[in-house]
């Protein structure tokens, strides 16, 4: 899968509530792995919010992305973002 293929994906929480659209990655290029991707909330409010779900958060990628935590834990989450970088395999797995 490309990166172009995430952005703008739409995030849905352990609830299955969409909680924003995929707008960036933090990506480590010496690793060559994803750290967080920082999540838009509020396209169309006048101070949209961005936060940020570390990879280890992430469950599935397909149609939308799903993530382990619940909408009200999103924000909570991107104030202390986690420094460990998880492999993730954007690909069809073996």
């Amino acid at each position: 899968m490309l990166v172009s293929e995430v952005l703008g994906k739409k995030v849905l929480d352990k609830n299955a509530l969409e909680v924003g659209k995929v707008s960036d990655m933090d990506i480590d290029l010496e690793k060559g792995m994803i750290n967080s991707v920082i999540i838009s909330k509020g396209e169309l409010s006048l101070k949209p919010q961005t936060f940020i779900v570390n990879i280890n958060e992430i469950q599935k990628v397909g149609d939308y992305i799903l993530i382990s935590i619940a909408a009200e834990e999103v924000e909570e989450t991107s104030k202390t973002p986690k420094k460990e970088p998880t492999k993730l395999s954007l690909g069809k797995e073996e």
